[in-house]
């Protein structure tokens, strides 16, 4: 643009002149952006995703009421306004913009929103992840099949005006309007019931960008500038091409031939980039995310709890981080991750106010081992480890392996590692002993972790149950606590799951990415994925 005003300014002589240089940058604006992703999208149904990479790619092509800028701040997005709550926390009312669009042209309406969160609390939708709205009112009586779906606290007061009503007041609901929670389109969404969302052209966007080129299984796919986004005068990349990567050095030697601009790398290849000619354009952020284990409790060798303590004792979460991922991820000492939140009276880290409760001690690990055995009644054990197949998963039950067949005399581990589609599915049908999954949230609150190890969560897949933990985790999301006693409450809940070792962290993520210096604009934070929206050719 300042090249186009500058020309207008200058004399006919020069005209040709300035007439190329727009025409070059014409040019470099319509080059194809190429990033990789670690795995494939298991949907791209906003109502049904619950693994990261779809929901990185969802927050390209879809927008809600609210999203983030490049700092990660929260900004409206399909909302006029971050609007503050009334009805003591509880009630948000908000005004839409009217130029807000689909895909399609058809306008972005309140009841795009209220038809979206009806029907990812309708048990017939299935959804895993109706925990993002668990708090409007109603949700859990309705996802449990005990009131109908129309009783949902949410409502369109106007064609552009919407209201939502929350169960109690919950201090990090912007997030879950920023990242979490987005409108769909009734007519287009039930032309295709359960369909949609399988495949790019079953699914429509109202985001700066479409999905392109995605038929439900392939590993690559595009988003290209949508013509109908209200804001697409910003959008300055017209196209990102999106390929999976399981293998490190593939990601590494795509980036230094420019076949790539944005890629993640770990392992040895962050250590190595550190030291050399990509340092500059590597960057490491460490992320509110963390990598776990769930346990089988149909399983009876898995339901004893002195197992599940010999196995978490047996792993040296320091040694895995330091000598096997090496990309600046932490060891997990809680099921919070550290710098998700901080006591509200000293300042310290959660954390740091927990201490180490996943330590490795190969003495306690075989003495849980052998309290295990004596009460199933056996010596030996063989247990299947189901993992997603990429280079870092696999590495990780490779360690896991490894760390449990030297310290837990008797136990073998076999691992089977499988796309994450078939994981999730897996899962699903409990068909599993012991299993890793990685949990990122968009918001900054210990219980979208510590709710991992509760009924009242889908991704508990394990089944874990204890009642004492079940009334914490009630207690922490009633919202009737001050903020003091509510810490305390989370305090005490990291403390128990820990010692029933519902469910086990590992270490806490941190990504690695090589960013081109052709281009800017491509930010990863504590929270979230790059919005490509930003970004730009320098």
């Amino acid at each position: 643009m300042k090249i186009k005003i500058w020309v207008s300014g200058i004399s006919i002589a020069l005209l040709g002149l300035g007439l190329a240089g727009c025409g070059s940058q014409t040019k470099s604006k319509q080059k194809t952006l190429n990033v990789t992703a670690t795995q494939a999208i298991a949907t791209a149904d906003p109502d049904k995703a619950d693994d990261i990479v779809s929901q990185a790619a969802i927050a390209q092509f879809m927008e809600g009421l609210y999203t983030t800028n490049q700092q990660g701040k929260i900004i409206p997005a399909i909302a006029k306004k971050v609007v503050k709550p009334t009805n003591g926390g509880k009630t948000y009312t908000f005004e839409l913009r009217h130029n807000a669009k689909w895909a399609n042209g058809r306008k972005v309406t309140a009841a795009d929103f209220v038809y979206s969160l009806q029907r990812q609390v309708d048990p017939k939708t299935k959804s895993q992840e109706v925990g993002h709205v668990a708090e409007i009112k109603n949700a859990t009586a309705i996802t449990a099949g005990k009131k109908a779906v129309k009783t949902l606290g949410v409502k369109a007061l106007g064609k552009y005006k919407l209201k939502i009503t929350l169960a109690q007041q919950v201090p990090y609901f912007n997030y879950r309007l920023a990242t979490e929670i987005y409108p769909l389109n009734k007519q287009f969404t039930t032309k295709y019931g359960n369909k949609y969302g399988t495949i790019a052209n079953k699914t429509l966007s109202n985001g700066p960008y479409v999905l392109k080129g995605w038929n439900g299984t392939n590993d690559t796919w595009k988003y290209v500038k949508n013509p109908y986004y209200y804001g697409h005068k910003q959008v300055h990349i017209k196209q990102v091409k999106v390929q999976t990567v399981k293998n490190n050095s593939t990601a590494e030697n795509l980036f230094e031939s420019n076949a790539v601009q944005v890629t993640q790398i770990t392992g040895t290849q962050v250590a190595s980039a550190q030291q050399g000619s990509l340092k500059n354009q590597l960057k490491i952020t460490k992320l509110n995310q963390l990598y776990f284990m769930l346990w089988n409790q149909k399983r009876s060798a898995l339901k004893n709890a002195d197992l599940r303590r010999a196995v978490s004792y047996s792993l040296n979460r320091q040694s895995l981080v330091k000598n096997v991922l090496k990309d600046g991820s932490t060891a997990a000492t809680s099921l919070v991750p550290t710098g998700n939140t901080t006591n509200p009276t000293t300042g310290k880290d959660f954390n740091t106010d927990t201490g180490n409760l996943y330590p490795y001690s190969p003495a306690k690990a075989k003495q849980y081992w052998k309290k295990a055995q004596a009460s199933l009644g056996t010596q030996k054990r063989t247990l299947q480890l189901l993992t997603n197949d990429n280079d870092i998963n696999k590495s990780v039950a490779e360690y896991i392996q490894a760390a449990i067949e030297k310290n837990l005399n008797g136990v073998t581990v076999n691992v089977k590692s499988v796309p994450l589609t078939n994981e999730i599915s897996t899962l699903s049908k409990g068909n599993f002993d012991f299993a890793t999954l990685s949990w990122s949230s968009d918001f900054q609150d210990p219980v979208d972790f510590l709710n991992k190890a509760s009924l009242t969560n889908s991704v508990n897949f394990g089944k874990f149950h204890n009642a004492q933990y079940e009334k914490l985790i009630a207690t922490i999301t009633a919202g009737n606590q001050t903020t003091k006693a509510r810490y305390q409450t989370m305090q005490q809940a990291a403390q128990l799951v820990a010692k029933e070792q519902g469910v086990t962290p590992i270490y806490q993520t941190a990504a690695a990415h090589l960013i081109s210096k052709q281009v800017g604009g491509v930010h990863f934070t504590l929270l979230r994925d790059t919005l490509y929206r930003y970004a730009y050719w320098k």
